[in-house]
């Protein structure tokens, strides 16, 4: 007997919840789709939350559960995607060790419970948490090293330099939760983008919610702790504007990727002022040239009236920041890499397969805290901080509907795989007069074979208005693009030369230099991308290159957008291009 939904419904349901981002009531509403009780259970079974690239399939399950979070009236839907999406996101974040047993709030455990009783629930009620609940949920859930720097969070100010996906992120949201309830303090969470905000959110209300059975919403997010106190948790974007008005203890992540640093943090300091609240700065490191690095060396200290020393500077090294150290201008500073986390007990890494997987320039820029010299890359960093924006801001592009951008054009760049390198294809709009290249989709397709390359690009066309698909066809790129050129005739080859690199590149600069190009998720990845590609003298020639080697390579995003871009002309005027229906472009 068939089955009712065959393998390709399967498939395709499970792209739009791996890669894509749908929720399950998303993809029920699509054609051909069960309703969302059958995708649950297809995902349960098939364990999909393991297959999504951790930071994207976090992001999407913390925007929803912000989202259900805020609704008014849920239903019980709601109530059920909710309850699916905080399972989610804390396992995430489990440690290795057993789980931690759920706190359930009980009438005895609040002397004013039974007086509430009567009246009207008070919302975001947390007064019957006890610190001794919280000691045993964070013994349960926190690796070493996040404990820590639970040890030291009574530094007025803390630095912390370390790799990508270590659980910074959750630490410090349950931190902030656990000191919120303990000491009542108000906190404050810059990020440099809206999503990344929403993940801190999404943390505390999923560990309020699993461990407490507490309900948590609301903008800032204010929790009732008892006695008429509350403590409120705000979460706002790293903008001048924004970060201002609040008082309390600040979190600043990813600070060196923060464009205007020094502005921002002028402002935000000062919602720190008073001597009770506390300053923690954590980051990947980015360039030297950027500019937080002088915060983070110490030598900013050098205009402060308590320093006599016009030489101050910190001992940056790693065997000296290893286990944390307070510093002679009263920062507590410590730099953590992948070997620290690992050897420590962290086992969600591998440390081979990572070194599989990166060239050591990048290895050591993203797992071992070593800044990248920016002296030969191709691109400023300024000029590419000054390209991020707020993809919430883009009132014609939501990316769960079923034609994210309606009709308007938009171009594809696909940079495949070399051996074990990394497939990255990206979506763009092509901008009319006056208007920027926008990062829409970004996606990786390492490991899939080329009929499922294919087939996922196909799947883009039939989302999008696409004008364009450039393609790198010096390696394995051919025997995809020759797939593509089935569905899409008039797909653009990029055979690798000097002479072609060269002009993409001069494209970007061109196009990053004016301006012209706006992103928003993953841009830490984007950012670091274009910075390593880096200009190398052969013979009496100036080359591109990304320190791409046989293994792998890292500024895959960045060739993927080039790809995309150069359907432009230099002039930056493309409407004398064509479509094959012959739609001006």
């Amino acid at each position: 007997m068939q089955p009712k939904y065959d393998e390709k419904v399967r498939k395709r349901a499970k792209d739009l919840y791996v890669v894509e981002g749908y929720t399950f009531a998303e993809i029920a509403e699509c054609e051909g789709m069960p309703n969302d009780r059958t995708i649950r259970r297809w995902a349960e079974k098939e364990d999909w939350d393991a297959q999504c690239p951790s930071f994207t399939a976090e992001m999407a399950i913390a925007r929803q559960i912000v989202k259900l979070s805020e609704k008014e009236h849920k239903t019980d839907a709601d109530y059920k995607e909710l309850s699916f999406l905080i399972k989610c996101q804390c396992d995430l974040n489990k440690s290795h060790h057993a789980p931690a047993p759920k706190v359930r709030n009980t009438d005895n455990q609040s002397g004013s419970s039974k007086s509430k009783k009567k009246g009207k629930k008070l919302k975001n009620d947390v007064s019957s948490i006890t610190k001794e609940q919280l000691d045993e949920v964070k013994d349960t859930l926190l690796y070493p090293h996040q404990q820590h720097w639970f040890e030291n969070q009574e530094h007025r100010t803390r630095f912390l330099l370390k790799p990508r996906q270590i659980g910074a992120t959750f630490y410090f949201s349950f931190e902030a939760f656990y000191d919120a309830i303990v000491n009542g303090r108000n906190k404050i969470f810059l990020s440099a983008s809206r999503d990344q905000a929403e993940i801190f959110k999404a943390n505390i209300i999923a560990i309020a919610k699993e461990y407490f059975d507490v309900e948590l919403s609301g903008s800032p997010l204010t929790m009732n702790l008892g006695n008429g106190k509350q403590a409120s948790l705000i979460f706002r974007s790293t903008n001048r504007n924004s970060a201002q008005s609040f008082s309390g203890d600040l979190y600043i992540d990813e600070v060196f990727w923060i464009p205007k640093f020094k502005s921002l943090n002028d402002v935000a300091k000062a919602m720190a002022t008073q001597s009770e609240y506390r300053t923690t700065y954590f980051s990947t490191p980015s360039v030297t040239s950027h500019e937080a690095y002088p915060y983070w060396n110490g030598t900013w200290y050098r205009k402060v009236m308590a320093c006599n020393d016009e030489n101050f500077e910190v001992d940056v090294k790693h065997s000296n920041l290893k286990n944390g150290k307070l510093c002679g201008d009263g920062i507590w500073r410590q730099m953590l890499t992948v070997d620290d986390v690992v050897n420590s007990g962290f086992d969600k890494i591998d440390i081979n397969l990572l070194r599989n997987e990166f060239d050591k320039q990048t290895y050591n820029n993203l797992f071992m805290c070593k800044f990248i010299d920016d002296a030969q890359s191709a691109f400023n960093i300024r000029e590419l901080q000054k390209c991020i924006g707020d993809s919430g801001k883009w009132d014609d592009f939501d990316p769960f509907w079923p034609r994210p951008l309606a009709f308007k054009p938009v171009l594809i760049g696909f940079d495949p795989a070399r051996t074990i390198d990394r497939a990255t294809v990206v979506v763009l709009t092509l901008p009319g007069p006056g208007e920027k290249f926008r990062l829409l989709e970004s996606h990786d397709l390492t490991g899939n074979r080329y009929q499922e390359m294919a087939d996922f690009i196909q799947s883009l066309t039939e989302r999008y208005n696409v004008q364009h698909i450039g393609v790198d066809t010096t390696g394995i790129g051919s025997g995809v693009f020759e797939m593509i050129e089935d569905f899409f005739p008039t797909a653009m080859p990029l055979h690798y030369s000097p002479q072609l690199k060269t002009r993409l590149v001069i494209k970007a600069q061109q196009v990053i230099g004016e301006g012209r190009l706006e992103f928003d998720k993953d841009y830490v990845q984007v950012s670091a991308s274009f910075m390593n590609v880096r200009r190398q003298v052969k013979g009496e020639n100036i080359i591109y290159a990304s320190n791409r080697t046989a293994e792998t390579g890292h500024a895959d995003i960045a060739w993927a957008i080039m790809h995309a871009m150069i359907y432009e002309p230099l002039s930056g005027n493309s409407s004398s291009r064509k479509t094959r229906i012959g739609i001006a472009a």
